[in-house]
């Protein structure tokens, strides 16, 4: 410390003065004195008896060398050993001794009745004036280093977690290879963390990256440095150990793919690189190991995208088998029914012969619907004019328009229509829409067919003034077995569906109650150059 010195220096020419002016009446005790002053100075220690122990000695030099030069003595020994003092109570104590001792000794030195009063305020004063700016000093110089180190402290930690943050751990990477020291960086991403902010809040989310980070430090506690790499990432530095790498990187995967999912309960995914093994740079090094951290994101990805197809498929079998199962259940009970009556009648089916084959028909009728709709099967693709298929469905459907009093009238484009699709399968789905429709209506019924052209879609228009479907089944309509008719199946609306999709087009539906019904059918036209690549793949 600068103040040692200042003491030693000013102790010494004390010493020196009191020597040379001869006012020491004991030199031998005022040399010892002065040693013991000096070695107080050279080996400090922090006991705390140590500023009483240098005040007596202090008051020893002073009384022994009859001089007053030794009041810069007494402030400045008094300022070194109250400036790092804690207690504010101590440091007061002892400027209230060193008061006392240095006016015990001029009244000793000169006689009490030689010093004037104003001297013992004066010197009051002094010494009252440094414990004052000293502990303002020592304060002032206290916060100042404090906010310091917090300011340090938050430009390389993260405040959430505690943890070092991206521009630290980028900045201690750098470090660590530039010092060659072999290393493995993991980047770790916790994969439900976006998902569990929508659902718990943020809250739920932050207290998660606190577990995490908690966790890292367990898990690791041989790391470099472990960081907040990102919003939902951390990058963990390991030091890479000479010997079987294979049980090193074993171990690492343990801990990533059983461990912590284990005790933080999300999904994790992670990157890992090695250096100097995989890359030589810090950017190599971290391009490599967010590289591998995509590889795995997409691998989680797409396993759980098959999980959830996979789910959804068991969910529409379920569906499908249990309308099936409902759907065949009514005829078989009453065909099971005829039969024990016939039974009763001595096997006499003849009055409920055409009955039992309706329902037999019926349950013919609905598993053909059901295997179409269900069954995978080759599709003819190839160009075809739409115009012909409305054309083939409205020579189709006249003859029953006419029994039920219906009309069918048709607004053809006035350019030419080709479509990529199988003309078959176009054509039960116009046959489907314009049959319901006419099944839909009262007498007398109007079926309205509009085709019109754009620049790449065809749209196809199918509206009837019937009483219209309701708000509240508009949305069902398409689902299997739904069905507002007595004798239907459920699976026509399904089945034509199935049809647009297979067909890149869209159908989309919109009824007012006691107006009609408005089917919209959209496809892709037909493009030359699309089609012959297409054509040649077949």
């Amino acid at each position: 410390m600068v103040i040692n010195w200042i003491l030693l220096a000013y102790a010494t020419v004390y010493f020196m003065y009191t020597m040379i002016l001869h006012t020491a009446p004991h030199p031998n005790l005022l040399i010892l004195a002065f040693g013991l002053y000096l070695i107080s100075l050279i080996f400090p220690t922090k006991h705390p008896a140590i500023p009483w122990l240098r005040l007596l000695i202090i008051g020893s030099m002073h009384y022994l060398g009859h001089l007053s030069l030794c009041l810069p003595l007494y402030i400045l020994t008094l300022l070194r050993d109250i400036y790092s003092e804690e207690s504010q109570k101590k440091s007061w104590l002892l400027s209230a001794a060193y008061t006392i001792v240095f006016l015990l000794n001029v009244c000793l030195i000169k006689g009490i009745y030689h010093v004037l009063w104003i001297y013992y305020v004066q010197c009051t004063l002094y010494f009252t004036t440094v414990v004052l700016l000293t502990r303002a000093t020592y304060s002032t110089l206290q916060k100042t280093d404090r906010l310091k180190k917090e300011r340090y402290l938050y430009a390389q930690q993260d405040s959430l977690t505690g943890l070092f943050n991206y521009e630290e751990a980028h900045r201690r990477l750098e470090q660590l290879i530039q010092q060659k020291q072999k290393l493995v960086l993991i980047l770790i991403d916790c994969t439900d963390l976006k998902a569990m902010n929508t659902t718990g809040g943020f809250q739920a989310g932050n207290f998660i990256l606190k577990q995490m980070a908690e966790l890292l430090q367990i898990l690791f506690k041989d790391a470099l440095f472990i960081s907040r790499y990102g919003g939902d990432e951390f990058a963990v530095v390991m030091p890479l150990h000479p010997g079987p790498d294979q049980l090193s990187s074993d171990s690492l995967k343990l801990k990533l793919d059983s461990e912590l999912p284990k005790l933080t309960g999300i999904q994790i995914t992670y990157g890992i690189a090695s250096y100097p093994l995989e890359g030589l740079t810090k950017d190599d090094l971290i391009l490599l190991a967010e590289h591998n951290l995509f590889i795995r994101k997409r691998e989680s990805w797409l396993k759980r995208e098959e999980h959830m197809l996979r789910s959804d498929k068991l969910r529409v079998i379920g569906e499908l088998a249990s309308g099936m199962a409902h759907e065949i259940r009514n005829p078989l009970t009453t065909v099971k029914g005829f039969l024990q009556i016939s039974k009763a009648n001595g096997y006499n089916i003849e009055n409920w012969y055409g009955l039992i084959m309706d329902e037999i028909d019926r349950m013919s009728d609905l598993t053909g619907e059901f295997l179409q709709f269900s069954k995978p099967h080759s599709i003819d693709f190839r160009i075809y004019s739409l115009h012909e298929c409305i054309l083939k469905v409205i020579a189709l459907m006249e003859s029953e328009a006419t029994r039920f009093g219906h009309q069918i009238h048709y607004k053809e484009a006035l350019d030419p229509v080709l479509l990529w699709m199988d003309q078959d399968k176009i054509t039960q789905l116009l046959l489907n829409i314009v049959k319901n429709a006419c099944e839909a209506m009262e007498e007398n019924g109007i079926v309205r067919m509009e085709l019109s052209l754009a620049p790449k879609t065809a749209t196809m228009i199918i509206q009837d003034n019937g009483p219209g479907i309701p708000s509240d089944q508009l949305e069902k309509i398409f689902h299997p077995f739904f069905t507002t008719k007595s004798n239907g199946t459920g699976l026509g609306l399904s089945i034509c569906y199935k049809i647009v999709q297979d067909h890149q087009g869209t159908i989309e539906v919109e009824s007012e109650p006691g107006k009609g019904t408005r089917f919209i059918l959209t496809f892709p036209l037909a493009e030359s150059e699309t089609y012959i690549e297409k054509a040649a793949f077949r």
